[in-house]
Parts: C-alpha cells; structure tokens; sequence
C-alpha cells in the first residue's frame, strides 16, 4: 500500500477509536481543512492543527459519538489522496448518512490540506444532527 494511502486509512482509524493524539499527529501545523457542500455550523476553511482537531472532535461530540466513517477505496497520486467515505450520525432520533468524497494532499508524511465533497444525504436531516447551537 502507498505510504500516503496507508497515512489516510490510519488516520481514518484513529479518528473511529476517538485517538485525538493520533489524529494530531498526523496533521501538519498549519493544515487547511474545506468543509464544502451545504451550508452547515462546520462549514468553510479551517486552518491549523488545533482549530481542525477541535472541529473534528465537536463533530463527535454534537453527535453524543455516533459520528462514524468508513473509508471505502482510495486513489493516489503524487501529492494527494482521494477516498469515498460512507458516513453516518445520529442525534435525537434523527439518522443522517452520505458519502463524501475526500481528497488529502499529503507533504512531509502529513495531512497538509483536506476538501469534503458530499453526496447522498438527507439535507435537513444532516442540520439536525450536525447543529452545533444545539449542544
């Protein structure tokens, strides 16, 4: 398995065992993450380590852990990875899932940048769970 595809599945894993060392490691410093799609409480550009691991531990959070992904193939190319992922949430008997496809650019053995483009999911149900003003 290529080095980069191999940092992406890791990263996957320690994001499924809620291992936010491990996830933080694997980021670079000034990492730039893009939450495209529909406008949401996460959307927009989030720079650094610090601001992403936040933002994802929050994802976690709202969702009382249920928040999982599952990583499903990957290409890769010199600079970046591209994985579908299937995902799913829940939040006050409200049941979202979708799919994303994610594409990494990799520099230095880390995550230097991430874009989330989703697809498949049930917009209003995908507020509901997701809501950070609700927490």
């Amino acid at each position: 398995m290529d080095a980069k595809e191999e940092l992406i599945r890791s990263f996957y894993t320690a994001r499924s065992r809620r291992d936010g060392s491990a996830v933080r490691k694997m980021l670079a410093p000034d990492v730039t993450w893009h939450e495209l799609g529909p406008e949401q409480d996460y959307s927009g550009v989030h720079r650094g380590r610090d601001r992403v691991t936040a933002l994802l531990e929050r994802l976690v959070d709202v969702t009382g852990g249920s928040f999982s992904l599952e990583p499903i193939n990957a290409i890769t190319t010199a600079e970046h990875v591209a994985t579908n992922v299937r995902w799913h949430a829940e939040r006050g008997g409200t049941h979202v899932d979708g799919n994303d496809l994610a594409v990494f650019r990799i520099a230095d053995g880390k995550i230097a940048e991430a874009w989330f483009f989703p697809d498949g999911f049930d917009a209003e149900a995908l507020t509901q769970v997701f809501a950070f003003e609700s927490d």
